[in-house]
C-alpha cells in the first residue's frame, strides 16, 4: 500500500525522536517510563508526492535539549525537504513528597514515593531513586505531589550547639573517644568548634554523625 508523504515523514519522524528518548533512558537510568510525541509537519506536506523509498531524516537541533524538544530536517531525494519540530511528554517515576514534608525535617522511607511525572518541561535534576532522599532534609516545605529536586535538599543538622558530643580521635591506625560540647550547629561533613569536656580545650572537629564528631587532635 502507497503511504502519503505525510505519514512517511511522521512514521521516519516518530522513530528518530524515539531513539533520541531511548539514549536519554539508558544514560540517565530511566525505569518504567513512557512517552508520546507532539509532531508538528509544515503544511506544504499536503502537496508533496509520495517518496519513492524511506526519506532521509536528521536531528538538525542539540541533542542535550532532546528532552524538551527536537527539530529534524526530513528530506526526499531530488524531490523535497522539509523542518518538523518534535515535543516530547516523557513520564518517568520521580521522587515526591507524600504529604507536606516540614522545612529541615530529616526525611524517612515513609515520607517519599514515585509517582509518574512528565520531566520534559523540568529544568532540574529530579530525583529518581528514594535513597537519594532518605536522611536528607529540604531547605523549605515540601508539597506533596510535587517533584523533589537535587538542590532542594541538605544534609540535616546533625549536632546541635552546647549538645554533647563524642569526639572521636583517629589518627595513624589509632582511635579514643572522649566526651564533648558541640559549640555550633554542624551538617555532616561540616567542620564545627566543640570543647573537651575533660580538658576544657576548643578544638575544630568534623561532623561524621548524629552526635559524632571525628578529629585528629587528641587534645
Amino acid at each position: 500500500m502507497q503511504h502519503s508523504a505525510r505519514e512517511q515523514v511522521n512514521a521516519q519522524v516518530l522513530n528518530a525522536a524515539s531513539q533520541q528518548i531511548e539514549s536519554l533512558a539508558q544514560q540517565r537510568q530511566w525505569h518504567d517510563y513512557r512517552y508520546t510525541f507532539k509532531v508538528y509537519i509544515p503544511s506544504q506536506i499536503a502537496t508533496a508526492t509520495p517518496c519513492a523509498t524511506a526519506p532521509g531524516v536528521t536531528l538538525t537541533s542539540p541533542a542535550e535539549i532532546a528532552l524538551n524538544r527536537m527539530n529534524f530536517t526530513v528530506s526526499c531525494p531530488q524531490s523535497w525537504q522539509m523542518n518538523v519540530a518534535v515535543r516530547p511528554d516523557v513520564l518517568v517515576p520521580v521522587v515526591m513528597a507524600k504529604s507536606l514534608v516540614a522545612r529541615d525535617t530529616p526525611l524517612t522511607a515513609n515520607d517519599v514515593e514515585l509517582k509518574p511525572y512528565n520531566v520534559s518541561a523540568q529544568h532540574r535534576e529530579v530525583l529518581m531513586e528514594p535513597n537519594d532522599a532518605i536522611g536528607f532534609s529540604s531547605k523549605h516545605a515540601l508539597q506533596p505531589g510535587r517533584p523533589i529536586t537535587k538542590e532542594e535538599l541538605i544534609s540535616p543538622v546533625l549536632v546541635e550547639r552546647d549538645q554533647p558530643v563524642m569526639i572521636v580521635y583517629q589518627s595513624a591506625g589509632l582511635s579514643a573517644s572522649m566526651p564533648g560540647v558541640a559549640l555550633k550547629n554542624g551538617r555532616k561533613g561540616e567542620m564545627v568548634k566543640v570543647r573537651n569536656a575533660s580538658s576544657q580545650r576548643v578544638i575544630s572537629a568534623r561532623v561524621a554523625e548524629s552526635g559524632v564528631v571525628t578529629t585528629v587532635s587528641a587534645e
